[in-house]
């Protein structure tokens, strides 16, 4: 990703332009219970299980130890995706399922990262993918906030979006908002989704460029 981007992700850039978050009470070890719900266009569960290893296998050219956070290289979506990760990340839920591929993780520093593919053919034009990802966004309630910002990761181009979307809680409804980035590949596109608790991203900003920098769709 273009790091001048990632890096601008300060309280007030954040509300005009990128990442956004859900925000809720009681969360001390992991976001929220509603951000895991923030879905787009997809809820499928199927759960690890215990195991990680039909969802995710190594990609060892890409771990790496950057001060005290230890990245480790994955592929996932069968093979689809390489980049490198945080290592206390965990599987919250994920599917191999044909054409509903997606793996969905949660960080100890409170927000969600979750990676969807998508359906578009490579020869598709970016005019047409980005049409067809705001008209299912609209579809399904959301409101595009800012949208088709270029950006890059060291091997695949990308638009980001910040999307806002009324979620329903016991209490009372809540406004939610999510940073979601189309990433294109040789082969594919992908969908990337990020949930942050609270206003500012400040501080996973730096534990972030890396993962979005080695976004690698084959």
């Amino acid at each position: 990703m273009n790091r001048s981007v990632l890096r601008s992700l300060v309280p007030v850039a954040f509300v005009a332009l990128v990442a956004l978050v859900a925000s809720t009470a009681g969360c001390k070890g992991g976001p929220p219970a509603s951000a895991t719900q923030n879905h787009t266009f997809y809820q499928y569960d199927d759960h690890p299980g215990g195991t990680t290893s039909a969802f995710e296998t190594p990609y060892p050219a890409l771990d790496h130890k950057d001060g005290d956070v230890e990245y480790i290289g994955v592929s996932i979506l069968g093979g689809t995706v390489h980049f490198s990760r945080p290592k206390n990340w965990i599987i919250r839920r994920a599917s191999l399922t044909y054409q509903k591929r997606f793996i969905e993780y949660v960080s100890p520093r409170q927000y969600v990262f979750a990676v969807y593919e998508r359906l578009d053919f490579p020869s598709d034009s970016w005019g047409d993918v980005l049409s067809r990802y705001e008209e299912d966004a609209k579809t399904s309630g959301a409101e595009v906030v800012a949208g088709r910002v270029p950006v890059a990761s060291l091997t695949a181009q990308g638009r980001e979006y910040v999307v806002r979307r009324n979620v329903k809680a016991s209490k009372a409804p809540y406004t939610n908002y999510s940073r979601e980035l189309i990433m294109r590949g040789k082969n594919h596109y992908e969908l990337v989704e990020i949930v942050h608790q609270g206003e500012s991203v400040t501080p996973v900003v730096r534990e972030l460029l890396r993962v979005v920098d080695t976004f690698q769709p084959t």
